[in-house]
């Protein structure tokens, strides 16, 4: 029987060393809570937030994030890719990103801003209509990704191969287009 948690606020909780497993939050709100290396097994979580929250190195297999936004919180090395991929929607704002795998993930719509997301893994992700705000790139992986209609405008320190990733419609600005071109070692003076 599946663990249910509706509507809690859970503040500076330190999960660690746990497992969780089979349990539900239902618009719950994470405050300052330590959940690095957790292993969340078949878990969901339904409009919850995470907020100044550690969850790096956290394993999240088969666990499902519905609507749920992680503010300056961090996700360093966090493996997207072993979510449960339904209905699948997560925001990121002020968070650190680093190392993590988006590896073949169906991840359209989401928002990343002002957030850390470098060395990043998004080969084969679908990343469509997804928004990078003022984010930083380096050393990100975009191998045949789905890069149609991503906003990439105010990013910096990506780069994109034209050749094999899908870019159609997707936005960037003259400060930053350099970055398509880096393949091919021109400079622009």
């Amino acid at each position: 029987m599946n663990e249910y948690y509706d509507n809690e606020t859970f503040t500076k909780v330190s999960f660690t060393s746990e497992q969780l497993s089979k349990t539900d939050f239902d618009s719950c709100t994470f405050k300052r809570c330590d959940l690095s290396e957790l292993h969340i097994n078949n878990s969901e979580f339904l409009e919850c937030e995470f907020i100044d929250c550690n969850l790096s190195n956290a394993r999240l297999k088969d666990s499902s994030f519905k609507d749920t936004h992680f503010y300056n919180s961090k996700l360093l090395g966090v493996k997207f890719y072993e979510v449960d991929p339904f209905l699948l929607r997560m925001n990121f704002k002020d968070c650190q990103l680093d190392y993590a795998s988006f590896y073949q993930l169906k991840m359209q719509n989401f928002q990343f801003v002002d957030s850390s997301i470098k060395e990043v893994d998004f080969t084969q992700a679908d990343v469509q209509f997804s928004y990078f705000d003022n984010c930083d790139l380096l050393g990100s992986i975009f191998e045949e990704t789905d890069l149609r209609n991503v906003n990439f405008k105010t990013s910096r320190n990506f780069s994109i191969d034209l050749e094999t990733n899908k870019v159609e419609k997707a936005v960037f600005s003259k400060d930053n287009v350099a970055n398509l071109l880096e393949k091919y070692k021109i400079r622009l003076e």
